[in-house]
């Protein structure tokens, strides 16, 4: 059960990249092959404050010219290495085809980030080149809730399957 859940929390973090293009950038292009759940990531250098306040991204059907609904991230997932850092933003659900992602200028923040983000001061100095948007091959965000009570049930088994061979002497004479 460990395993199972370790795994359902990585597959969150860690799908297959579909598209990653700067902010300098502007739009890009890609194509999905089967229906299924995807997520907007911003990456950027750690430690620095980022233009999630001042761009948005939008997504395009190619073929319909519609534009694709994005919900805003639940759970709020941030996955870190040495000094890039990864935020999850949008979920989406996308049916087979091609999609242009383009970044307008808005705000990508949700109730209480935009009040936060309102009191930190900003520059327009940024670097955008170091300022990435990734498209990324998902799954339901509750299977990540999901995930840590099936972590915690498999940790508990290792602990007292452990427990158990330690006392059993005792236990069953």
């Amino acid at each position: 059960m460990l395993v199972k859940g370790i795994k359902l929390i990585r597959r969150s973090f860690y799908g297959p990249v579909f598209l990653e293009i700067s902010y300098q950038q502007g739009s890009g292009k890609f194509s999905v092959t089967e229906a299924g759940n995807f997520s907007i990531w911003h990456k950027a250098p750690l430690m620095r404050r980022v233009p999630i306040d001042k761009y948005k991204p939008q997504i395009f059907n190619e073929l319909t010219k519609e534009e694709v609904r994005l919900s805003y991230s639940f759970t709020g997932m941030h996955a870190n290495g040495f000094n890039e850092g990864r935020m999850e933003l949008f979920t989406f659900y996308a049916q087979p085809g091609n999609y242009t992602l383009q970044i307008t200028e808005g705000s990508s923040l949700s109730g209480m980030q935009s009040v936060v983000a309102k009191i930190i001061p900003s520059s327009n100095n940024w670097d955008l080149s170091r300022h990435f948007i990734q498209v990324r091959k998902t799954q339901p965000q509750i299977f990540v809730f999901l995930a840590i009570p099936i972590i915690i049930l498999g940790a508990g088994g290792i602990i007292g399957g452990f427990v158990l061979g330690l006392v059993a002497d005792q236990v069953f004479k």
